[in-house]
């Protein structure tokens, strides 16, 4: 393993390898102030290292570094990955140091800004490996630790009508997994490039025409009939699990790091395993990158923290969180070990990453091969929303739709005192002016009717003709009050909508939300509350959008 880590750093110097970028991060993370004399450096990193880098930077600004006489002082931002690129190529973020969960953000970013001298250097501080998490008892019916796994047993079980019956447990259901969206997603992104890889028989020289073929097109569309949910980010997913258990999904593509997490410290009634997949992964390198935009005193202010974050105290940090130490000198231990459902030899076949052109055409064709939707807007409509309540809503309504793909279906429900089908479930294509002219012409009035709107929306869905493909179907509400006016009860609404595998994605629109109300109807549906007030609403409903 010291071997291949070793052999793996050197090939991550310069560039290169998958890394991850999943929750939502954001926000300056650094106590203290810079003294006034300082060489201040800043850096936005990951979400996933926040714990380990935001502990190292306090301990670094109070070890008394100096350059030519000056203090240096490190400034810390939480952000996500695909967000920071995005920031970066735009001219929103300007920092000394990136660190992305992968390197491969910065080739997309020298891609997509057409600047291949956007960054002076790039060298890893800590590993980890991209693994299909999946719950211990059904690695072990599919023949884990034993015999190896990867996607294409995933596919033949998506693909056998037993389900998990075929190996001897119907009551588990059909396969299920989820993804997140590759745009924003490290994770994700690694996980379509080793799917690509795996369509096409190939562990290396991935090319776009590989990308492009209509038997890896197909490839991805299979593996996508057994997607039962998308999301965000893997903390999302990661939380679901271990809240709602065996019955959310079967498995789940993630970070090493976050499995070894979700065993150590959400004590789960059921724990993850780390399946390698015999096809091939990809190592996330967190890549240490110093920006050209970068004065010449803060890149040497940033070597001294490079070295500071790569040295034993450092690395063993690292470690203590889950992540493997890119330092040589710093050996594997606890909790990189079957305690926690991986093994320090897991990764049998390492994929490289594929150039940028082939990154960059897998990641635009991801919304053309996922899974087709039909979705039902409810939207509270009630007197409380009157004024810039209602009118954001509306803005934020046309972000979703604007993220959403012509061939899903969409239908928009209003509810006050009683519930409205305000524009019938259509295919985008077809009723986007109808959509839009609908929302504009909301009005808010009358009481709150949440339960005769979800109500209403079940039967917009049930009233939906079959078609040949298996489609997500689910529920946008948006409430900013309590019930005051339904005709029919929570434990109805409840019972309606067992069994239906419909998602519900409830929506708290300010402070007099009643949250108890719609966390129990997530509670129900298996899904996520998501809190906003006018002052976000826009960011939520895109957020939300990446979901289907």
């Amino acid at each position: 393993m010291r071997r291949m880590v070793g052999l793996l750093c050197a090939l991550l110097v310069g560039a290169q390898l998958v890394g991850c970028g999943e929750q939502a991060g954001g926000g300056a993370q650094t106590p203290g102030e810079a003294p006034s004399n300082a060489v201040k450096i800043t850096i936005a990193y990951s979400p996933e290292k926040e714990e380990w880098l935001k502990e190292r930077i306090a301990t670094f600004n109070a070890s008394g570094a100096k350059l030519n006489g000056s203090p240096i002082f490190v400034e810390g931002l939480n952000k996500s990955s695909g967000a920071a690129r995005t920031e970066l190529k735009n001219g929103q973020l300007d920092v000394t140091v990136w660190s992305p969960s992968s390197s491969t953000w910065l080739e997309v970013l020298k891609q997509e800004s057409g600047n291949a001298n956007i960054a002076v250097s790039s060298r890893p501080l800590v590993l980890t490996p991209v693994v299909i998490s999946m719950w211990k008892p059904m690695a072990e019916a599919l023949g884990w630790p034993n015999k190896p796994i990867g996607w294409s047993d995933m596919l033949a079980l998506i693909n056998d009508p037993q389900g998990w019956g075929a190996y001897g447990h119907p009551e588990w259901g059909k396969f299920t997994w989820g993804h997140t969206d590759p745009e924003i997603s490290t994770t994700a992104l690694s996980t379509l490039l080793a799917e690509y890889y795996a369509a096409v028989g190939k562990q290396r020289d991935l090319t776009v025409a590989d990308v492009q073929k209509a038997e890896s097109q197909q490839f991805i569309r299979d593996l996508g009939k057994g997607i039962k949910h998308y999301g965000y980010n893997t903390l999302v997913f990661s939380d679901n699990m271990q809240k709602f258990g065996t019955s959310y999904i079967s498995a789940f593509p993630m970070e090493e790091i976050t499995l070894i997490d979700f065993n150590k410290n959400k004590a789960p009634a059921v724990p993850l395993v780390a399946i390698y997949p015999k096809e091939g992964t990809f190592w996330h390198d967190d890549p240490f990158i110093v920006m050209s935009k970068a004065s010449a005193e803060q890149q040497q202010a940033a070597e001294t923290f490079f070295t500071f974050l790569m040295n034993d105290e450092s690395q063993k940090a690292a470690l203590s969180y889950g992540f493997r130490p890119a330092s040589a000198n710093v050996p594997l231990a606890d909790p990189v070990s079957e305690r926690y459902g991986v093994q320090p030899q897991g990764v049998q076949n390492v994929l490289p990453v594929p150039s940028a052109d082939v990154i960059v055409a897998a990641k635009n064709v991801w919304q053309q091969n996922r899974k087709r939707a039909d979705i039902v807007l409810l939207v509270d409509t009630s007197g409380s929303m009157e004024g810039d309540k209602i009118e954001q809503v509306k803005a934020g309504l046309e972000t979703f739709l604007a993220r959403i793909l012509p061939e899903d279906r969409i239908a928009l429900v209003t509810f006050d005192s009683t519930a409205t089908v305000a524009v019938p479930p259509a295919p985008l294509s077809e009723n986007r002016i109808a959509l839009s002219e609908a929302i504009q012409q909301m009005r808010a009035t009358g009481k709150t009717a949440i339960y005769n709107g979800l109500d209403s929306a079940k039967q917009v869905l049930d009233g939906l003709p079959k078609t040949s493909e298996d489609r997500i179907q689910a529920i946008v509400l948006l409430s900013d009050g309590a019930d005051t006016a339904s005709s029919i009860s929570f434990e109805q609404i409840k019972g309606s909508y067992e069994e239906t595998g419909i998602s519900i994605f409830p929506v708290a629109y300010g402070a007099d939300a009643d949250k108890q109300v719609l966390q129990d109807i997530v509670d129900f549906s298996h899904t996520i509350l998501v809190e906003g007030d006018t002052g976000n609403i826009g960011q939520i409903f895109d957020n939300l959008s990446r979901y289907f």
